[in-house]
């Protein structure tokens, strides 16, 4: 698996991973979740996301069982909700996240999303907190601004800011005017969500482009040009960026083995055109 290096580190970690929203749900779908994971991280997608927010704390859950015995490869991110995120409750969040998954250590902790109860420098100096004992190794954030950003860098002080977790996909390309600048100058890893697209009552629902529409097609056309499919192409683009890594969600093997199939091609430059009058960035 394509590897790029994480922030302003020397450890490189792989392109796609695998994202765990809605995972621990369902009790039947455990096992399948828990195999589907373990195909990945076999298979090189060893970033795995998961937050104490999905499922109650199922997701963490499932995550721990299909790691248990193979923790030392696997690149751990969770997140802290929103409604933690006062100093204490932050401590308390990631105690919490540590016995579900069943680790000594989280690889990377990120903030949810932006707080409007809890000051950035209050939940930030509790992640400095988590790095100094030992239980997180690097501070991130998710859906932050640029604005934001900056903010929890200069709170977190000599611990650096590694990386911001935002939305990235072909209808949503809002971070390719701001963000992802931003963070290649200043080294900070983004990894973009939702790579297909959004559920249809998730920001709007803009969800991956339906058989027969133009935007399809033109994918199709494209996939059909280098043995693909077009959800593969969608795939190959996000990650044309560089700095970007992404953890589309996969609860079956075969899945997986598509996302895993999405790289070690190139789109060449009449694709990206194509692409581009396709699906061009909305303009505010």
């Amino acid at each position: 698996m394509l590897q790029r290096t994480f922030g302003r580190t020397e450890l490189r970690i792989p392109v796609i991973g695998q994202g765990t929203w809605k995972f621990g749900e369902e009790k039947g779908n455990e096992q399948q979740e828990i195999e589907a994971l373990r195909y990945g991280i076999a298979n090189g997608l060893t970033l795995i996301d998961t937050a104490e927010a999905y499922a109650g704390g199922g997701s963490e859950r499932v995550v721990g069982q299909a790691i248990r015995d193979v923790r030392d490869k696997v690149f751990l991110v969770t997140k802290v909700a929103t409604e933690n995120c006062s100093y204490e409750g932050v401590l308390r969040a990631a105690e919490g996240s540590l016995e579900r998954l069943g680790t000594d250590r989280i690889d990377l902790y990120l903030q949810h999303w932006p707080s409007d109860k809890y000051a950035v420098s209050e939940t930030m100096s509790a992640m400095a907190e988590l790095v100094k004992r030992g239980w997180i190794k690097h501070v991130g954030v998710s859906n932050f601004s640029v604005a934001l950003m900056d903010e929890a860098q200069r709170c977190l002080g000599d611990v650096p800011l590694a990386c911001n977790q935002v939305p990235y996909h072909l209808n949503d390309r809002q971070i390719e005017a701001e963000v992802i600048p931003y963070c290649r100058e200043h080294g900070i890893t983004v990894m973009g969500y939702s790579p297909f697209g959004y559920a249809p009552h998730v920001f709007g629902g803009k969800g991956f482009p339906e058989p027969g529409s133009p935007q399809r097609e033109a994918l199709e056309a494209i996939g059909a040009k280098h043995g693909k499919t077009a959800y593969q192409v969608a795939l190959n683009w996000v990650l044309r960026q560089e700095g970007l890594v992404t953890i589309p969600k996969a609860a079956s093997r075969a899945h997986m083995q598509d996302n895993i199939e999405s790289v070690g091609w190139e789109l060449d430059a009449a694709d990206a055109e194509r692409i581009e009058a396709a699906f061009p960035i909305a303009r505010a």
